[in-house]
């Protein structure tokens, strides 16, 4: 191991005549006497063959955090780049630049990703250090989504920027987010998207509960990442399920061609969604009003279910379940009956109380599921998945299925904004 840079080119000289040659060159850099008859030159190199190893430690060091990078992460977050690509560029626009990078800074700058022009500053503490476990199904690949998360700012945030009022979030952090999601779904199937949606509401409630302020509707929101963040990615996602992905994505690329690298005055939230409203058809514009103008939030349960085996071999599954839904100011404060003053109520045999309801005319998911395993492990199995149009707030469901049924489910994978999470679904 040596430095072959460090090397110098040092002559002794006893005659003076051949001294003075070396003191014309131009590679000529300094002298020492030594006594009348001895001085040395000093030349620096005019030729360095590099044929030695400088620093072995630091050069392993250096290739092992690239095999450790290249193994545990960048694949996760370089994939998440590629994915996000593919389907941004599909379904919005061209991406603006010729490359994509990720920068890491350590983590005493904070655990936190941004995304500037064609560049991701992104801390090693939420992305280079992670440790996603592939066999647990219900862990999360957060690279990755962060990774498109920020991605998806390059259209969201980069190409269409909205004015500074009200609302500027939506079409920023929202629509972010909800890319975000889409790509984790065709990256990791619908069946995984329950744990995404849950964790969002649950946020969404959690940080509703604590404002201290004013909650907003979304489309209205000052900036409440618990709005922005959480709420609008549920919301954009489950207007995607209802009106279909084709025909939210065709309205999310019409908005961009609109208003992208526009000047001001710049686009708002209300020429956002009046886009969205467009797109949405006559039974279900209730949803724009319900998730962007105001805020409305449903409380569906499972009352109870059973099943019986048919002589065909297929089962009967009969579902009682519960759906109300209410408006709520900026104070919490909740209302049930609409413009005209109408209302609904049930109460149930031996309740002591009655459920109120604002009138219903909407569209709630109803979920059959089974069992099945997959590697040794049982996993939960879609048997049946339909929306139903629901108008009054005790209703029955009876569904033939083709297995036996283990747990049923009123908007069993969370995609409306449920006062409760966890009373949506019912095992057998």
């Amino acid at each position: 191991m040596e430095n072959v840079r460090g090397r110098i080119d040092f002559k002794l000289k006893t005659n003076p005549k051949s001294a003075q040659k070396l003191f014309n060159k131009p590679n000529f850099k300094s002298h020492t006497i030594f006594n009348k008859n001895l001085i040395g030159i000093h030349m620096t190199k005019t030729e360095i063959v590099l044929d030695k190893p400088i620093y072995v430690g630091t050069s392993v060091l250096d290739i092992s955090k690239i095999l450790m990078y290249d193994f545990h992460y960048n694949d996760r977050m370089i994939k998440g780049i590629k994915k996000s690509l593919e389907y941004y560029t599909e379904n919005f626009g061209p991406y603006q630049h010729k490359q994509a990078r990720i920068i890491e800074f350590p983590r005493t700058g904070g655990g936190f990703a941004q995304s500037f022009a064609n560049t991701i500053p992104y801390s090693e503490a939420v992305g280079f250090i992670a440790h996603v476990k592939d066999e647990d199904e219900n862990a999360v690949d957060y690279p990755f989504s962060i990774t498109s998360h920020e991605m998806a700012h390059q259209w969201w945030a980069h190409q269409v920027i909205g004015a500074n009022v009200q609302g500027a979030t939506l079409m920023s952090e929202s629509l972010s987010e909800y890319s975000s999601l889409k790509v984790l779904e065709h990256e990791y199937g619908k069946s995984q998207m329950r744990m995404f949606l849950k964790d969002a509401l649950d946020s969404y409630l959690m940080g509703r509960t604590f404002e201290s302020k004013k909650e907003q509707p979304l489309m209205y929101n000052e900036n409440q990442q618990y709005i922005h963040y959480n709420k609008g990615s549920l919301v954009l996602y489950a207007l995607s399920d209802y009106i279909g992905e084709k025909n939210m994505n065709n309205a999310l690329k019409k908005y961009r061609d609109k208003v992208a690298y526009q000047e001001a005055p710049y686009t708002n939230s209300i020429e956002f969604v009046s886009y969205l409203n467009e797109a949405t058809p006559d039974s279900l514009k209730y949803m724009i009003k319900d998730m962007f103008e105001t805020i409305t939030l449903y409380d569906n349960r499972i009352k109870n279910f059973s099943s019986k085996k048919l002589p065909n071999g297929k089962y009967e599954v009969t579902i009682d379940a519960l759906v109300s839904k209410y408006r709520s100011d900026e104070k919490g404060k909740r209302s049930f009956k609409d413009e005209s003053g109408k209302t609904l109520t049930y109460k149930g045999k031996g309740d002591k109380h009655a459920i109120e309801s604002y009138p219903l005319n909407d569209y709630v998911e109803v979920g059959v599921f089974g069992e099945q395993t997959v590697k040794g492990k049982v996993k939960e199995k879609e048997l049946y998945l339909k929306k139903h149009k629901i108008t009054q707030i005790d209703n029955k469901f009876v569904i033939i299925v083709d297995e036996k049924p283990v747990e049923v489910g009123i908007d069993p994978y969370n995609k409306l904004i449920d006062t409760n999470s966890n009373d949506n679904r019912r095992k057998n």
